[in-house]
C-alpha cells in the first residue's frame, strides 16, 4: 500500500506558483510564465521519480534478534534498489505521525530497532518505508511485508531456590577394585595400599588408599528444572523463574534439563544451543 502526504512546504510553494502566474498574466511577463511552469514541472518530475524509486525498493530479513521480554531487539535488513534514497524505516505503527529521521542509503545492509514486545513468538510483520521528494513538498509511504519470526523469552526473575542436584549413592562397595587415590585423614588403615608406600621414594613417601565399588561414583546428576514445582505461581511468574534458573545454571556451568507441563522433558545439557532451545520452549509455552 502506497500513500502520498502533503508536507508543510507544499502550500507556500503552490501559492508562489499562483502568484507568478497571476503576475505574469497581469503584466504579460513571459519570464514570470517561465518560472511558474519551470517550478511546476520540477515538482511534478520530482514526484514521479519519487514514486517510481520507492516502488522498486525491496527488502529481506537477514538476521533478527531474539531476546527477553520488555527489551529492545534489532532486525537486520538487506535492501535492494534503495541506494541513493533518503529513507525512514520503522515497524508499522498505528501512529503514522511518528516518523524516524531519514537515512541516506549507501549500503544494502540496514539495522532497525524493534519496540519491546511481550513474551511469545512474533512475526516480523510489516515495515513502513517513507521518503520525500528533493524539494520537500510531498512524502511517499509504502508498507512492506517481511517474512520471518522471532522469540521473546520471559524476563528472568524470581526468588525460588534452584532445585538441588541429585547425587548418586556414595556408599563404598567391597567387591570391585577401581584403583588408588591419595590418603585422606580419616581413611581406614585397612584400605592403605602398603605396597605403593614401599615402592615410593624414601624422601617423598606416597601413601595411597584402595578404592572399591562405588568409591569412584559418577558425577552428580543434572538439575531438573520442573515447572510442576512452581504450580502455586501464575504462568508468567513460573516461566520467569524457569528462565532465571536456566541462566543461573549456564553461569555456574551446571548441566540441566527443562520439564514443562504438557511437554516431554528436554535432554540434560549445557551451552549456547541448549540454552536457546530451552528459552524458546518457554517463549512458546501456553
Amino acid at each position: 500500500m502506497k500513500t502520498l502526504r502533503i508536507e508543510p512546504l507544499a502550500p507556500p510553494f503552490l501559492a508562489l506558483i499562483v502568484v507568478l502566474l497571476f503576475g505574469a498574466a497581469q503584466y504579460a511577463n513571459n519570464l514570470g510564465f517561465f518560472f511558474a511552469f519551470w517550478l511546476s514541472a520540477l515538482a511534478v518530475g520530482s514526484l514521479i521519480g519519487l514514486r517510481s524509486r520507492l516502488d522498486r525498493v525491496q527488502a529481506q530479513v537477514r538476521h533478527i534478534d531474539s531476546g527477553f521480554a520488555n527489551t529492545t531487539l534489532a532486525v537486520q535488513l538487506e535492501l535492494y534498489e534503495a541506494q541513493g534514497l533518503w529513507l525512514s524505516m520503522s515497524p508499522a505503527s498505528k501512529d503514522n505521525d511518528l516518523i524516524p529521521p531519514a537515512t541516506h542509503i549507501t549500503q544494502t545492509s540496514q539495522t532497525i530497532t524493534l519496540p519491546p514486545r511481550s513474551r511469545g513468538v512474533h512475526p516480523v510483520g510489516s515495515f513502513r518505508l517513507v521518503t520525500r521528494d528533493h524539494i520537500g513538498l510531498l512524502r511517499a509511504e509504502r508498507a512492506l511485508s517481511l517474512a520471518g519470526k522471532y522469540w521473546v523469552y520471559p524476563a528472568p526473575q524470581g526468588e525460588r531456590p534452584l532445585p538441588v542436584m541429585a547425587h548418586p549413592d556414595t556408599r563404598e562397595g567391597q567387591d570391585d577394585f577401581h584403583g588408588l587415590r591419595a590418603y585422606q585423614a580419616g581413611d581406614s588403615p585397612a584400605r592403605i595400599h602398603w605396597k605403593s608406600l614401599a615402592k615410593s621414594s624414601p624422601q617423598q613417601p606416597m601413601l595411597r588408599v584402595k578404592q572399591f565399588g562405588s568409591d569412584t561414583s559418577a558425577e552428580p546428576t543434572p538439575h531438573v528444572l520442573n515447572e510442576a514445582l512452581l504450580l502455586d505461581l501464575p504462568l508468567e511468574a513460573r516461566l520467569s523463574q524457569l528462565a532465571a534458573w536456566i541462566l543461573h545454571c549456564e553461569h555456574q556451568g551446571e548441566p540441566y534439563a527443562l520439564r514443562l507441563l504438557n511437554r516431554a522433558a528436554t535432554p540434560a545439557g549445557l551451552g549456547e544451543s541448549h540454552r536457546l532451545h530451552c528459552l524458546r520452549l518457554l517463549a512458546e509455552a501456553t
